[in-house]
């Protein structure tokens, strides 16, 4: 078995009286399987386990919901037991990037304020 790196981004469903009714969250995950398709089905049920569905009894109810798998793709080496790099992904602006990026600038979703840029 190889392994593989899912990454899947989660809806957090906030109070509905908050000025941002959502905010999302990005996981990674290492999973361990014999084909590509093995490993997909492996991340869509890790992320689909960690789905917390809506109480309709309950205005404190929060759902969580994955809304995309954005990749699954074999690491970049055999040997993720020691120092390596494990994944890499291309983008085409750095601004939205860092305007995604709360480390670099952006907007923290739980608090609303915005971290200097390092």
């Amino acid at each position: 078995m190889d392994p593989y790196i899912g990454i899947v981004v989660f809806e957090l469903e906030a109070n509905p009286m908050a000025a941002q009714p959502s905010f999302f969250r990005e996981d990674f995950y290492i999973v361990y399987a014999g084909t590509q398709e093995e490993a997909y089905a492996r991340v869509e049920r890790i992320a689909k386990d960690q789905e917390i569905p809506k109480d309709p009894d309950s205005d404190e109810s929060r759902a969580v919901t994955v809304r995309y798998i954005v990749d699954v793709a074999p690491t970049l080496y055999d040997n993720i037991h020691e120092d390596c790099d494990l994944y890499s992904r291309h983008f085409a602006s750095l601004s939205d990037y860092k305007r995604f990026e709360m480390k670099l600038g952006g907007l923290d979703p739980l608090t609303g304020t915005r971290h200097p840029e390092p």
